[in-house]
């Protein structure tokens, strides 16, 4: 089991088959769908990539089909065992690690076309390498970080303590209002507070955990303090985003795929850095959104591979795709062109400084084992079952025996 992000926010519906190129065939199989990429995007993601692919598509004999589902990984660990998965999927880098330990990725480091080290931060071209090959092509970075309600606060708070103190007096839970919308048990969502104070989920140094440590235990103590206690009672996405969107908090911790979504409900979600904190400093999980390459690849056919590659080398240092997902989803570009550019806007140099704040997602393929158990744990804080050193040292007893 791997990192619950898009997978914690797209919560509600299934299977939504974008039809730019034509009907497609099932999801998981059932005939020939010709070359396919999978994404779990948001509504206003999706909409850009349609037209995006249409961009693509123009004039092409063999065009790129997409579908966007729900519940990605699931679907990959069932269809790409049984050949019926996509040639290219959209996700964060920490999944490159395990992915390659189980022969779900293809090694393009012969067949791609650009200088990953020339054309890519040193960051982005590192994360979608793994052991000598290159399994992907990195389109932008991202991370979670606060945003505000205009109409509710003037405007974001320096200090976690300014924060409590509007989410005090917003907080009214009978009368559905909250101080702040946050998927409040995901470790990438609240990530920030976990490592405020150094912790960490896992040391990829020395391949050991991190959640029994006092500084991890000391975060999640501070969520304990200083942000649980403004959140809705259900910690689920499901629950946490319609509190922001509704306009009944006037924060959210979220990340630029949400964005749009916020906005098309009405709400004038406007990013900022996340606040400091006293005795630490806020450092949340970041990711490298990378265009996957799936063992798929290994048994398509030349027309299959040179679609599957055009289009992530096309989606990748094309201008107008890096300026439209920077502008409109407020995705930072890691093109090395565009990385200074003055037309990226607010929502991406908000993004920017937080990203500065954070560390990468682990890619070690024994993180794959973490996340669940650190989750589960979590939720037993959260609902006074527990506290955090017992729920720790629980999480930590399971996902050990999963390593042995």
């Amino acid at each position: 089991m791997t990192l619950h992000r898009r997978n914690a926010l797209k919560g509600i519906g299934g299977i939504t088959t974008l039809t730019v190129a034509g009907c497609l065939g099932g999801l998981l199989g059932g005939g020939d769908q010709g070359t396919m990429l999978w994404t779990q995007f948001e509504a206003g993601e999706e909409n850009s990539l349609e037209e995006h692919l249409g961009t693509f598509n123009e004039g092409r004999d063999d065009e790129m089909n997409a579908e966007n589902i729900s519940e990605m990984e699931s679907q990959l660990e069932t269809a790409l065992p049984a050949s019926n998965g996509p040639h290219t999927f959209a996700w964060a880098h920490d999944w490159i690690g395990q992915y390659h330990e189980q022969d779900f990725v293809y090694d393009a480091a012969d067949d791609i076309g650009v200088d990953l080290e020339s054309t890519f931060t040193e960051a982005a071209a590192q994360a979608v390498q793994w052991d000598g090959a290159v399994h992907g092509l990195p389109y932008a970075a991202e991370t979670v970080s606060l945003m505000y309600n205009p109409d509710l606060v003037d405007g974001p708070p320096e200090t976690l303590s300014e924060m409590v103190e509007v989410m005090e007096d917003h907080y009214d839970p009978d009368n559905n209002q909250y101080g702040l919308s946050v998927p409040a048990i995901e470790t990438y969502f609240v990530s920030a507070f976990l490592n405020a104070f150094g912790g960490t989920v896992f040391d990829e140094e020395n391949g050991e955990l991190g959640i029994e440590d006092d500084a991890f235990i000391e975060g999640i103590e501070l969520l304990e303090s200083s942000i649980w206690p403004y959140v809705a009672e259900d910690p689920s996405p499901e629950s946490q985003i319609p509190t922001f969107s509704e306009g009944n908090a006037p924060y959210a911790i979220n990340g630029p795929w949400q964005i749009s979504s916020f906005r098309d409900a009405g709400v004038d979600a406007t990013v900022a850095p996340l606040p400091d904190i006293d005795g630490g400093e806020p450092s949340p999980y970041t990711g490298v959104q990378t265009w996957y390459f799936t063992t798929q690849l290994e048994s398509a056919d030349d027309t299959a591979l040179e679609t599957t590659l055009e289009w992530a080398e096309w989606y990748t240092t094309t201008e107008d795709v890096i300026l439209s997902n920077a502008q409109d989803h407020g995705l930072i570009p890691v093109h090395q062109e565009y990385t200074q550019s003055d037309e990226l806007g607010d929502d991406v140099e908000a993004f920017a400084q937080t990203v500065e704040m954070g560390v990468p997602l682990p890619t070690d393929p024994k993180i794959g084992d973490v996340w669940t158990p650190v989750k589960d744990g979590l939720q037993r804080v959260f609902n006074g079952q527990s506290s955090a050193d017992e729920s720790m040292a629980t999480a930590a007893e399971e996902i050990r025996s999963r390593w042995d």
